[in-house]
């Protein structure tokens, strides 16, 4: 396609029918949308775009609900490049994207992996955004659920009372987060006691 055709807008409007796809649970059509769209966006507007970054963070997302972790990795390892050559290793940007990554490792299972991303994106949120902000409140969830995966209950069970604490504080004690934290204390709780 000649840079005189290619139409952002169009592109953008392909990227809304791979959302619709993926809410839907039609992950091959959301992929291939998306495709498309990575391919045109990274011709016509290069890698370092914000419109390619998000194209590509959007194919890992339902490359993920496909289970097809190996490309997912791939391209959120392009995406930590990109945000950290731009805009730096603790730009809250460059931070999600590496929770997307470390996300991905724990939903393949590789939990081992996961953990010290874990730990690492929640020192870089707390020293960016504060310990209240709610991204890194759910750093902290994601390294408790990550304990609990690996069999260390007790840590996960207590790393779940603090962040229901700070959630009542920050969210409000029936706000949905805050709820799924009690949930998933208490099972942190049950699986201690059966060990």
């Amino acid at each position: 396609m000649p840079p005189e055709t290619f139409n952002s807008a169009a592109m953008s409007g392909l990227e809304a029918q791979a959302r619709e796809h993926h809410s839907a649970k039609r992950f091959e059509e959301s992929v291939a949308l998306l495709r498309r769209v990575l391919a045109e966006r990274l011709e016509h507007q290069g890698e370092r775009h914000f419109q390619t970054i998000n194209a590509r963070s959007g194919l890992a997302r339902s490359l993920r609900a496909l289970m097809q972790y190996d490309e997912c990795v791939e391209l959120y390892f392009e995406n930590i490049r990109v945000h950290t050559e731009k805009l730096g290793p603790e730009h809250p940007q460059t931070l999600r994207s590496l929770s997307r990554l470390a996300n991905t490792y724990y939903a393949a299972g590789r939990y081992e992996e996961a953990l010290p991303m874990f730990r690492e994106i929640l020192a870089g949120r707390i020293h960016v955004l504060g310990i209240d902000h709610p991204d890194t409140l759910r750093s902290r969830s994601s390294l408790a659920n990550t304990y609990a995966a690996l069999g260390r209950h007790a840590e996960a069970a207590a790393l779940h009372q603090e962040i229901i604490d700070d959630r009542v504080r920050v969210l409000g004690a029936d706000h949905p987060r805050t709820e799924l934290s009690r949930e998933r204390l208490d099972t942190a709780r049950r699986a201690d006691i059966s060990k």
